[in-house]
């Protein structure tokens, strides 16, 4: 079944719900496809119904009050939905946004779309990361904000951004005794040119602290430019090596010092989620600052494509106050577009939000200074440590396609298969391209030459007799 909209969202996170609740209350008929059972998005996730927590952060009370809001306005929503595929119809005008979820709905048709996708943590690849008990970030603030869960006893959190502080507090709330909390860049002195900036962002700072005022109590070691360097054990981790990294992310092997554990939390900072952008042929820009390859955009948050409008973190690392700014001005912009509001309206409020993008802007700035993962970091591999899961492509097999030849990603694709598992290439793209300009030992060769993977629906996995009944229904050509 085909149901069609004015606007459709993809992604009920900070910038989703902005944008769908502004263009909503315009008039524009709004649909939202989010594949959470509840919205929020990972930065906004509320725990289940059924938990009656004992108090709220700032950032969970905010939250609360955007998913009311959002909930209560004149909007459909379909949650626990997997978006795997858009599709141009034959007229050019229209898209079908294609659907998998328990709705008989399987697309829905719109001239306007929104992706509001966020982002995902950055994996960096080290020995003994495929363990049974090595995690990223979001998996772990997912187990212990969604379901209660404390993944381990004994643990470290490695990685860089301000998101280890956030998950090391949790664990550490939940009784998991953190050992250690490695943040790979050198945030210091550099930081302290960015103090203006903070304190115009004092709320940041109040949870920060919070956060820090939990690990100080606990004595968790806060190191600064250390990281993982391995990880050992049967069948799940048991020990880890840590040690001191330079400035360009190797590690100083002299310092390494090994810790009993059962738990590894990692996670280098953030990419932005431009599989379906990737799909639909969105122009992007390689931009390390912003978390990797981003989308080209207008003013009002278009994109190359006329029609589709990306916002928040999928168009690239900013936060989520950015997040939601981005989102009103798109809302906004569609509102105009499809004659619900006048030009001195739309004018007004774009000029109105102005002020607060900059000063979100500044603050993604500071981010990216300190945050950026260093491009050294692929040493922490060796030869037989696997960067692609799900094809198990090691190191040494991306060297051997670079020294037959290959110097860009499709091409190590071609030879290797990294990237053609079911992930599409998210949990190795960054570090099957830094192995290969590694490896091509050249100023010519950057993340810009070598280039991002093709993205080909579907974006998810989904039973084969589903994808037949779909292609009954509507004939999809690519």
């Amino acid at each position: 079944m085909i149901v069609s909209y004015e606007l459709a969202v993809i992604g009920a996170g900070p910038a989703g719900m902005k944008a769908a609740i502004t263009a909503a209350q315009d008039g524009v008929s709004t649909v939202v496809i989010d594949s959470f059972f509840q919205a929020g998005g990972q930065y906004f996730m509320q725990a289940p119904i059924e938990y009656k927590p004992l108090g709220q952060t700032q950032t969970e009370k905010t939250g609360k009050e955007l998913i009311q809001r959002f909930s209560s306005s004149p909007l459909t929503i379909f949650k626990s939905t997997l978006t795997w595929g858009i599709f141009k119809e034959e007229n050019e005008e229209n898209w079908l946004v294609a659907l998998y979820g328990d709705s008989e709905t399987n697309f829905i048709r719109s001239k306007n779309i929104i992706l509001a996708t966020g982002a995902y943590d950055t994996p960096i690849a080290f020995p003994g990361w495929t363990l049974p008990g090595v995690i990223t970030c979001g998996a772990a603030l997912i187990l212990l904000k969604s379901h209660r869960i404390a993944p381990g006893t004994r643990a470290i959190v490695t990685g860089t951004g301000p998101l280890l502080l956030s998950v090391s507090a949790h664990l550490l709330e939940a009784g998991v005794n953190v050992l250690a909390i490695c943040e790979s860049n050198h945030i210091l002195p550099k930081g302290i040119g960015h103090a203006p900036t903070m304190l115009s962002h004092m709320h940041r700072l109040k949870e920060g602290a919070k956060y820090m005022s939990v690990i100080l109590r606990n004595k968790a070691p806060y190191k600064t430019g250390w990281s993982i360097n391995r990880a050992e054990g049967n069948d799940h981790v048991e020990k880890v090596c840590i040690s001191k990294v330079d400035k360009n992310g190797e590690p100083v092997l002299a310092s390494q010092v090994e810790l009993q554990v059962d738990l590894v939390v990692s996670g280098y900072s953030l990419t932005p989620n431009t599989g379906l952008a990737r799909m639909i042929g969105c122009e992007l820009v390689y931009q390390a600052e912003k978390g990797g390859w981003v989308p080209n955009r207008n003013e009002k948050m278009q994109s190359s494509i006329p029609g589709i409008f990306i916002v928040g973190d999928g168009a690239g690392i900013g936060g989520a106050e950015n997040a939601e700014i981005e989102g009103q001005i798109a809302g906004n912009e569609i509102a105009l577009k499809t004659g619900h509001i006048s030009i001195q309206t739309a004018q007004e409020r774009y000029h109105e939000l102005q002020p607060g993008l900059r000063n979100q802007k500044r603050f993604g700035k500071l981010y990216s200074d300190l945050f950026t993962p260093q491009p050294g970091l692929i040493s922490l591999a060796d030869d037989d440590t696997i960067l692609c899961r799900c094809e198990e492509v090691t190191l040494g097999e991306v060297k051997k396609a670079v020294a037959m030849g290959a110097k860009t990603i499709g091409e190590v694709k071609m030879i290797t298969r990294s990237g053609m598992g079911n992930c599409q290439g998210r949990m190795c793209e960054h570090s099957i391209t830094s192995a290969i300009v590694n490896a091509l030992s050249t100023e010519l060769a950057t993340f810009k030459t070598v280039g991002f993977n093709s993205i080909r629906p579907p974006l998810h996995p989904l039973p084969v007799n589903f994808l037949a009944d779909v292609q009954k229904e509507l004939d999809i050509t690519e």
